[in-house]
């Protein structure tokens, strides 16, 4: 990868409960130690953002517009900081620190789990949504994204930083950001 260059991490649905998703350790929920348990709760502790929890070392708590369906996400590793796609509707940066152990984006509980090629180190995360606040239809497909609902991870080195709200829009977002962030 050249300075500019990108990497997919992973590209393509997963499946959400309890509109969350994570990065995480892939450990099956019986091996998974409870002191290391991904709280969502302390996940936010002390954000602004209240849709990408990164207060828990070495773990990411997102959260969708949607409590259960699929949705489709890219996740990219970036060589440098790439430019903010004002096309999303919701944009927000955490910092994030991958340690020893390798990392996945997990879906609720680790039912489905991708490996992300991510190297050891200091992280800056823009997660990205376009059309949060979209539903699903009475005749919908639960096993489809939902029409105009997109997700994007984007990932770059960089040193810790507090976590930031670049752009919001939706309704779902401004709740979620003051029910686990600190937006007024």
């Amino acid at each position: 990868m050249t300075e500019g260059e990108m990497a997919i991490l992973y590209s393509g649905n997963i499946g959400i409960d309890y509109g969350q998703f994570y990065i995480d350790i892939a450990l099956d929920d019986e091996d998974e130690d409870d002191d290391n348990y991904l709280d969502p709760e302390e996940a936010f502790d002390g954000q602004k953002n209240g849709i990408c929890g990164a207060a828990q070392a070495g773990k990411l708590f997102f959260v969708t517009g949607i409590q259960g369906g699929v949705i489709a996400i890219d996740v990219e590793f970036h060589r440098g900081e790439p430019a903010i796609d004002d096309s999303y509707s919701e944009i927000v940066e955490v910092s994030f620190r991958r340690g020893e152990t390798p990392v996945s984006l997990c879906e609720w509980g680790h039912e489905q789990t991708h490996r992300l090629d991510l190297p050891e180190g200091e992280f800056r995360v823009r997660y990205c949504i376009d059309g949060m606040d979209r539903g699903y239809d009475e005749e919908a497909d639960y096993e489809a994204p939902i029409p105009g609902q997109r997700h994007l991870v984007q990932i770059w080195k960089s040193e810790p930083e507090a976590d930031s709200i670049v752009k919001h829009t939706s309704d779902n977002a401004a709740y979620w950001h003051r029910e686990w962030g600190s937006l007024e």
